[in-house]
């Protein structure tokens, strides 16, 4: 039932964006009673967490092994696949996609593990003094590639994004 949850509150937020993520569109998309939240997630907000929450866990496990192989390229490429393929888990990541969202303490932690993970993959790929710094700017490189593909300031998921994505990558390994 909480994976089910989880999958509705998706769904929801997916289709009808936030004003209509309530306890009862979700619990009505999912087949149960409000409890269910209750019981699991204490309340929407603790729903909204799992979903960021779950989102770090099934990105790293995604862009991860790259990164520890230290395959930038690999780990940029295994980023965009896992974006695209989780929009709406991408976006509650990093997009706000949920504005009175405020992630806690331990969610922002976890967040914070996944961006540990990119740092020591930059360090061990590029054996760089100042691995924090380039990994920010990895980020915010592959971030931005995806959010204009995902916002549609162009091709989305298309051959032609896929190309830009893979010159931006390219770039990136050069410098």
């Amino acid at each position: 039932m909480r994976d089910e949850l989880v999958r509705a509150a998706l769904t929801v937020l997916r289709r009808e964006g936030a004003a209509a993520l309530t306890v009862r569109n979700i619990t009505a998309e999912a087949g149960c009673s409000t409890t269910g939240i209750y019981t699991y997630f204490g309340g929407k907000s603790g729903l909204v967490e799992a979903i960021f929450v779950e989102g770090f866990e099934g990105f790293d496990a995604a862009v991860g092994p790259s990164l520890i192989a230290g395959d930038l390229t690999a780990a940029g490429r295994a980023y965009r696949r896992w974006a695209l393929d989780h929009p709406t888990q991408y976006m509650v990541m990093f997009g706000r996609a949920v504005p009175d969202f405020e992630p806690s303490p331990a969610a922002l932690e976890r967040a914070a593990a996944s961006f540990a993970g990119l740092t020591e993959g930059v360090a061990r790929a590029l054996q760089r003094d100042d691995a924090e710094d380039h990994a920010y700017h990895l980020f915010a490189t592959v971030h931005g590639y995806v959010m204009l593909e995902m916002s549609g300031m162009g091709p989305h998921d298309t051959p032609e994004a896929e190309a830009r994505y893979e010159r931006a990558l390219a770039t990136l390994a050069v410098g």
